[in-house]
């Protein structure tokens, strides 16, 4: 009985959830988001979930980290909650005797189970069992309940770990969003001459101001709404915890017998049947000289009688006087166990208030230190801005004079294209004119060609007319 207690004392581990399954769920979850976002291309969540830098997946996956914890510890305590409805201690099993059948059976039967209640008792019987006294039951079932208080605070460390790294996630967004937007400012400020430079410039500076204040936002948002959840299950889990003790209390210890503190009826009818034999005369001997002794048998019968009267008296009252202890025993037992009971979830409650004020003052440092920096980031800004008007106060009036310039260029392109038409019109009017020189000095050429004939035509002439004969 000893060996099978002591196996079960050392795995306690009945609210554990796995680490292997709660990766898996978070990776499942991150798949998830990213795949409901398809439907969703260039709009704000898309930008805000995926655009954002590597620290928004980190965030979501984290964040998914929490829910997956708490989701399974949710259904495990559910389950446990539920099996508190059960009997696991039925009457007909008789818990006087530590080593009697029926203890070792319902012992057994409990340990077979699954149910954290169901083993707790088992443990509490298999102690009842090993030292066959209630007051060894009662301390394991102490012991047992300071412990799973105990592994219940601390199976929570490690989701406020990731409740207190999303922030931070977040704070480090910010911060290489504003890196990024300060690199890019001072890029601007390099490359400000060209006006396309400009505008890349200030794209780049407002990318990474949206970076900073989007990392922030998903960060906050995301570790207040697994942060309730989380210290929801966290105060049901303590009262499950709370209502198993009390189960244990008021159910199982009150049935568990302590020796000394009752006497079993059979040996006080022997006690008394001896009593009567030892001290009343036998039957045989009296039948002869009946007549004889009869008054003094009666008379001795009667004395007798009330001296075994007086035992049976004495015994009583000696057995009332330990029933009363054993009343006062119970209560002081059970007094002790609620003050030490109570002693817990004053602890726990002052814990939680503990956990919760240091939430509080993380969040508000935090805040604090996100204020100052944007404090710090909104002044170097202001400057940057104003450096930056300056610049480009002075870019618009040099790109004033360049533009008077360009339109006084434009005006001399005009009045050039103006003087290379007038041109080309005086080409085409000399060519005209040099064709029509050529046609002249023809018509020169042909008038002194002809002029020899007009001289000659010029002369007398004597006409002589004569007749033919046909």
């Amino acid at each position: 009985m000893s060996r099978q207690y002591r196996s079960h004392d050392s795995d306690r581990h009945e609210l554990d959830v796995p680490i292997v399954f709660t990766v898996a769920i978070a990776l499942g979850l991150t798949a998830a988001v990213y795949g409901a976002l398809i439907p969703f291309e260039d709009s704000y969540l898309e930008t805000l979930l995926a655009e954002r830098g590597f620290t928004q997946y980190i965030a979501i996956f984290l964040a998914g980290m929490v829910v997956a914890f708490t989701l399974l510890k949710l259904f495990k305590l559910q389950w446990e909650m539920h099996t508190l409805r059960y009997n696991w201690l039925p009457t007909s099993f008789s818990l006087e005797y530590p080593q009697g059948d029926a203890v070792a059976t319902l012992q057994q039967n409990l340990a077979n189970s699954r149910s954290l209640l169901a083993v707790r008792c088992s443990r509490v019987l298999a102690a009842y069992m090993h030292s066959g006294t209630r007051k060894a039951a009662a301390e394991l079932a102490l012991d047992d309940a300071s412990f799973y208080t105990t592994a219940s605070e601390s199976s929570y460390t490690f989701p406020r770990i990731l409740v207190w790294a999303i922030p931070l996630m977040g704070f480090i967004g910010t911060v290489v969003g504003i890196s990024d937007a300060v690199t890019g400012f001072s890029q601007f400020l390099q490359e400000a001459g060209e006006i396309e430079r400009i505008k890349e410039g200030i794209a780049q500076v407002t990318t990474g101001l949206s970076v900073a204040f989007d990392t922030t936002l998903l960060a906050l948002l995301l570790s207040v709404v697994v942060m309730v959840p989380l210290v929801l299950v966290e105060r049901f889990e303590a009262r499950l915890l709370l209502a198993i003790d009390v189960y244990i209390n008021d159910r199982l210890l009150p049935r568990l017998n302590e020796p000394g503190e009752k006497i079993d009826d059979t040996i006080v009818h022997r006690a008394v049947n001896r009593a009567f034999d030892e001290r009343l005369p036998n039957a045989e001997i009296l039948v002869e000289p009946a007549e004889t002794y009869a008054r003094q048998a009666a008379k001795l019968l009667a004395e007798q009688f009330v001296v075994e009267v007086k035992k049976v008296r004495d015994v009583t009252e000696e057995l009332l006087e330990q029933t009363a202890q054993l009343t006062e025993k119970l209560a002081g037992d059970r007094t002790q166990f609620l003050q030490a009971f109570e002693q817990q979830q004053q602890t726990s409650h002052q814990a939680m208030k503990t956990l919760v004020h240091q939430i509080q003052s993380t969040q508000q440092d935090l805040m604090a230190e996100m204020q100052a920096g944007n404090a710090q980031v909104s002044e170097g800004l202001s400057d940057r801005t104003r450096q930056l008007s300056d610049r480009l106060h002075q870019a618009a009036t040099v790109l004033e004079q360049r533009i008077a310039a360009l339109e006084h260029y434009a005006a001399q392109v005009s009045e050039v294209r103006e003087l290379q038409q007038s041109l080309q019109h005086t080409l085409q009017t000399l060519t005209e004119t040099a064709q029509l020189q050529k046609v002249l000095l023809g018509v020169q050429d042909q008038l002194a060609q002809l002029n020899p004939t007009l001289q000659q035509m010029q002369r007398p002439r004597k006409i002589v007319l004569f007749e033919q004969d046909t």
